[in-house]
C-alpha cells in the first residue's frame, strides 16, 4: 500500500528540499544583483541550479536543489505512468506516458547549461501530456478534474507567453510557483482516482479514492 504513495511522498520531500535549498541561496535576482538571499517573488526556481548566484557568489544551494529536482521529476514521471495505466484508450495511454515521462526528462535537464533549449522541448512534451490527460478525463465525464486540467493548460500557456514574449516578465517567478502548486495538486488528484471495476470493460468512469 505504501508503494502506491511513493510518488506523493517523493514530491513532498522534493518540495521540502527546495525550501532548504532556497535558504542557502546567496542572493541576486534578474532585476538586481545586490539582493540578499532567495526572493520567492523575484527569483526563478532555476536560480537555485546555477554554479554561481546572480550576485556573483558561489551558489551552495545547487547541491540540494539539483537532487530535489531529480526526485521531483522521477516522482512525477512515475505518476504520469500510473495515470496512463488507468485510461481505457490505448492512444491516450501512450500519449500520456510518452508526453509525461518525456516532459520530466527534459524538465530535469534544465539544471544544465542548456536550460533554455530544455525548457522549450520540455514544454512541448508537457502540453501533450496535459491535453491528453484532460481529454481522457473529459471522456470519462470527470468535469471537475478535466476543468482543473484546462486551468493547468491555461497557466502553462500564460507562462509561455510571459517567458518567450517577455510580457509582464517580472511577475513570472510568482506565476511559475503558483502554477507548480496547481499542476502538482491536479496530478495528485488524478493519480488518486481509479476506474470503477464494474465499468472497466465499458466506457469507464473515474472516481476518487476515499
Amino acid at each position: 500500500m505504501l508503494k502506491y504513495h511513493w510518488p506523493a511522498i517523493g514530491i513532498a520531500i522534493a518540495l521540502c528540499l527546495f525550501v532548504v535549498a532556497a535558504m542557502y541561496y546567496p542572493g541576486g535576482t534578474t532585476d538586481s544583483a545586490v539582493t540578499i538571499g532567495y526572493n520567492w517573488a523575484h527569483n526563478f526556481v532555476s536560480s537555485l541550479f546555477a554554479a554561481r548566484a546572480l550576485n556573483g557568489a558561489p551558489n551552495p544551494a545547487r547541491v540540494i536543489a539539483i537532487p530535489a529536482m531529480l526526485l521531483m521529476c522521477v516522482s512525477l514521471g512515475v505518476m504520469f505512468r500510473r495515470i496512463a495505466m488507468k485510461v481505457n484508450s490505448r492512444v491516450h495511454k501512450q500519449t500520456i506516458e510518452i508526453g509525461g515521462i518525456g516532459a520530466m526528462v527534459y524538465a530535469f535537464l534544465v539544471v544544465t547549461p542548456m536550460h533554455d533549449l530544455m525548457v522549450t522541448i520540455g514544454l512541448l512534451f508537457w502540453l501533450v501530456a496535459l491535453f491528453a490527460t484532460m481529454h481522457a478525463l473529459s471522456i470519462e465525464r470527470r468535469g471537475l478534474l478535466s476543468g482543473w486540467g484546462a486551468l493547468c493548460i491555461a497557466l502553462t500557456l500564460l507562462s509561455a507567453v510571459m517567458y518567450y514574449g517577455k510580457v509582464f516578465y517580472g511577475l513570472l517567478p510568482i506565476v511559475q510557483k503558483v502554477s507548480l502548486v496547481i499542476w502538482i495538486g491536479w496530478l495528485l488528484s488524478v493519480h488518486y482516482t481509479k476506474i470503477h471495476p464494474e465499468n472497466a470493460k465499458g466506457e469507464g468512469a473515474i472516481r476518487t479514492v476515499r
